[in-house]
């Protein structure tokens, strides 16, 4: 893991702006149904610290998409912005990638939920793939089963 870095972000129409920190300048592109709905398309996304902090969020909204997670997005514009547990919202916190305010630096880390991935598009490269049993295994073991 490389030095932590704050960066600021935003939704579209900035009735959303807020601060993460950034383990690593690094995405992962989601392939799993629900993101595809949510984001029109592939999500490319990345695992912030839980410290989110907020300079507006009045907007703010939280969707319970499934039992165990949150989507947050900006109830003004409609911008996709977050992912987190619902059980512990800390745990495990993911950032679209282009919400952040700089992600031209940004290098693609791994593809998640592969054996989601449709048939009518691909991505470039040969990085790593994950499949949805193996991101459940590591969720599960980053958060003791949550």
């Amino acid at each position: 893991m490389g030095q932590v870095e704050r960066r600021s972000g935003g939704c579209l129409c900035g009735a959303v702006r807020f601060e993460v920190s950034l383990p690593e300048a690094a995405y992962n592109i989601c392939h799993c149904e629900r993101c595809r709905k949510w984001s029109g398309g592939p999500l490319m996304a990345v695992h912030c610290l839980g410290d989110v902090t907020f300079e507006k969020d009045a907007d703010l909204r939280w969707y319970q998409g499934t039992p165990w997670a949150q989507r947050g997005f900006c109830g003004a514009c409609g911008s996709s912005l977050f992912w987190r547990l619902a059980d512990d919202p800390e745990a495990l916190l993911i950032v679209a990638a282009d919400a952040l305010d700089r992600s031209d630096d940004l290098v693609l880390q791994r593809h998640i939920y592969i054996d989601a991935k449709p048939d009518r598009y691909d991505f470039a490269g040969d990085h790593p793939r994950a499949t949805e049993a193996e991101v459940m295994a590591e969720i599960a073991a980053a958060t003791g089963g949550a």
